[in-house]
This record gives structure tokens, C-alpha cells and sequence, in this order.
């Protein structure tokens, strides 16, 4: 439990970082564009019945270069929520 609390602390940590040499270096107004810029990829809509890869928020961060443990363990073949996509969709607009 302790180690996965401490790679989440390092991961916001290393975002406070990266904020601040950017707040530095360019000014106030690029952290802020760069947070509006997340949370408009993070609210990019799909069928609730497809995975999400995150792509957009990766390329933002600068993650998109790195290969990690969730990169090769966590691939949506594998995960255990694969359903019908009609019965999905239904029960998201509340059809079902």
C-alpha cells in the first residue's frame, strides 16, 4: 500500500514541478492553457461501451514517450468489463 501511495505522490509531485518550471519560464498564462487543455481532453466524449485510451492528455503531459507497467498490463482485451455495446449504451441514456 505504501509504495503505491508513494508513485502517486511522486507522479503529482513531478506535475507541481513541471507547473512551476513552466510558470517560471513562459509565465503564468501556460500552466493555466495546459490545465484548460487537460480538462478538455479529459471531458472528449465516447460510447460508454469503448475504452478510453487517454491519448490526448498523454501527449500534453509528455507521456506518450514513456512505456510503463500500466502500458503493458493494462490493455482493454483484458479488462473484465467488456459487455454488449447496445445494452451499454441503453442503460447509459437510461433506456434500460
Amino acid at each position: 500500500v505504501t509504495k503505491c501511495k508513494t508513485l502517486l505522490q511522486f507522479a503529482e509531485s513531478r506535475e507541481q514541478m513541471n507547473m512551476a518550471m513552466l510558470c517560471n519560464a513562459q509565465g503564468l498564462h501556460a500552466p493555466l492553457r495546459l490545465k484548460m487543455e487537460l480538462q478538455a481532453a479529459d471531458k472528449v466524449g465516447r460510447l460508454p461501451f469503448l475504452p478510453s485510451s487517454g491519448l490526448m492528455g498523454e501527449v500534453l503531459t509528455g507521456r506518450d514517450e514513456e512505456i510503463g507497467f500500466e502500458d503493458i498490463l493494462n490493455t482493454a482485451e483484458f479488462r473484465e468489463q467488456l459487455a454488449q455495446p447496445h445494452a451499454v449504451v441503453e442503460r447509459h441514456l437510461g433506456l434500460l
